[in-house]
């Protein structure tokens, strides 16, 4: 390895270690950090919007920075704004520098991203890109998802979560070191190009309109909150406006290139990105939610399981490396079976109930990470490698905002059907408690039994207390179930869909 390609390749380990951390930190400390600065669990949900507004709002706007002021102010820009914000999550106590922290993170998150991967693509060859994107997405997706979420569960549970936070202050300080002192791998190019503000305007709408949606949608009835619409209509307009914006190039100066999207390639690239983040987040978060809230394992012993799914995922990233670093292979006869071992997750899930012991789910969780390892590595280095090079700034750009707009639709689908699901099985579950009924005399005798047993008065508050729980519990693990079928069924939808939409794109367009 020649001194340019392992300059290259550091600059972009460093510039996404600290980008995953923040988003698995609210996963493993949200009520934490909720109690020590006094707010809800509702109310610090808002961490996690506004960290995903920063990630939508940052990627188009980081890569017109990158054209206008090139690749080192990019990277700088991205280290500064992370750094600011990392002080302030680690030091202020108040909610609103707690929020506005958490929108920085996002920004500088998507800012370092879309650095990392457009100095690999930009100055590597076809081999290089396979083994440099490995790399990059091990550190940046596959150790977050594997190892992050047992380290930063222990320290949030020991109420040192912001230590979680700290620890992203030395690669944030080495990136500024560099960007200032070390040796730069290319010579930068910018352009003299103007800010389109009606275009950029439109798109923070449009692209934050979705998320509120999705990820505040399952707290209402999307069809009869009133606010929900008013902002669904606002967010269909900013769509509609934006499309023409670029069709017809309003605005003076350019935010974001659309030109990727023009070709039949480009156009099934973007649903390909879009299929892996729903995919690999829907997986993640069915798996997680079932131990936490099913089989109510604390969060660091979710965490130690997932370390189970960290070796699969190894497996899945070395199967997707054979298959994308050689140009005589075509790296999307991997994916089927990438899809298939999460298929035969979600079959194994649903077997389980919320009495089994960890080792049956170890089989499970090794067949989640393996998918998630060759879904996740083999699309994202074939997609971002075989698009278009004239713009590569706004190809990521566009791949990471339909990932994001993959991930989001996962979150809004799952979380409103885990919603809908319990309320019916509590319903269903509730016409058992009557008193009248066998089943439910049963389990008083056996709460009253257990009461005595633990020397409590079996009151009448206490076992109302603990058929609630139950009831609560076998809700949850119905709804767990009935979700996981969803997902299959989701899945036997999306890939006849995405074989035809690879015919269409390509299959030679008729001549006009």
């Amino acid at each position: 390895m020649n001194k340019q390609v392992l300059n290259i390749l550091l600059l972009a380990l460093l510039a996404v270690i600290p980008q995953s951390i923040t988003g698995q930190i609210y996963n493993s400390s949200a009520s934490q950090i909720a109690a020590s600065i006094g707010l809800s669990l509702d109310e610090a949900s808002w961490f996690n919007t506004l960290n995903t507004f920063g990630l939508l709002i940052a990627l188009p706007l980081g890569a017109w920075l990158a054209s206008r002021f090139g690749y080192r102010q990019l990277f700088r820009i991205g280290a500064v704004v992370g750094l600011f914000s990392t002080l302030a999550s680690s030091l202020c106590m108040q909610p609103a520098p707690q929020m506005l922290s958490w929108f920085g993170h996002g920004l500088s998150a998507s800012f370092l991203v879309l650095f990392a991967h457009a100095i690999i693509l930009k100055n590597l060859n076809f081999r290089a890109i396979a083994y440099a994107e490995s790399l990059v997405l091990l550190v940046a997706v596959l150790v977050p998802l594997g190892i992050y979420p047992y380290l930063l569960s222990i320290l949030a549970e020991n109420n040192l979560w912001r230590w979680s936070f700290s620890l992203q202050l030395v690669p944030f300080l080495l990136m500024l070191g560099w960007a200032r002192f070390g040796h730069w791998p290319h010579l930068e190019e910018t352009q003299e190009i103007g800010f389109n503000w009606l275009q950029a305007l439109l798109l923070t709408i449009a692209s934050c309109g979705i998320a509120y949606i999705l990820l505040r949608g399952e707290r209402f009835d999307w069809f009869e909150t009133p606010s929900i619409i008013w902002i669904t209509l606002i967010t269909a307009s900013a769509i509609t406006l934006l499309g023409l914006a670029i069709k017809n190039r309003r605005g003076r100066g350019q935010y974001l290139e659309a030109s990727v999207l023009a070709s039949r390639i480009g156009k099934l690239s973007m649903l390909q990105a879009s299929i892996a983040g729903f995919v690999v987040l829907a997986i993640s978060m069915l798996t997680s939610v079932y131990m936490t809230k099913i089989m109510q394992y604390s969060a660091a012993n979710a965490g130690y399981i997932n370390l189970i799914g960290f070796v699969g995922m190894l497996a899945g990233l070395g199967v997707a490396l054979f298959a994308t670093c050689n140009p005589d292979r075509n790296p999307f006869k991997v994916v089927p079976i990438g899809i298939i071992m999460m298929i035969a997750t979600c079959i194994w899930l649903t077997g389980s109930n919320a009495l089994i012991g960890q080792a049956y789910l170890w089989p499970a969780i090794l067949l989640k990470g393996f998918a998630i390892g060759i879904l996740n590595i083999t699309l994202t280095i074939h997609i971002l490698r075989s698009l278009p090079r004239q713009h590569l700034l706004e190809t990521i750009a566009w791949f990471y905002l339909f990932r994001n707009l993959g991930s989001l639709s996962a979150i809004g689908e799952f979380s409103r059907f885990m919603t809908i699901e319990t309320s019916n099985a509590m319903q269903k579950l509730a016409e058992n408690y009557d008193p009248l009924n066998e089943t439910f005399i049963h389990h008083q005798q056996l709460i009253t039994a257990s009461l005595q047993q633990s020397t409590l008065a079996p009151t009448p508050e206490r076992s109302a207390l603990l058929l609630m729980s139950q009831l609560k519990t076998q809700a949850l693990s119905v709804a767990g179930v009935n979700n996981y079928q969803w997902l299959i069924a989701t899945t036997l939808i999306i890939i006849p869909s995405m074989v035809l939409t690879m015919k269409w794109a390509n299959h030679p367009a008729r001549p006009k």
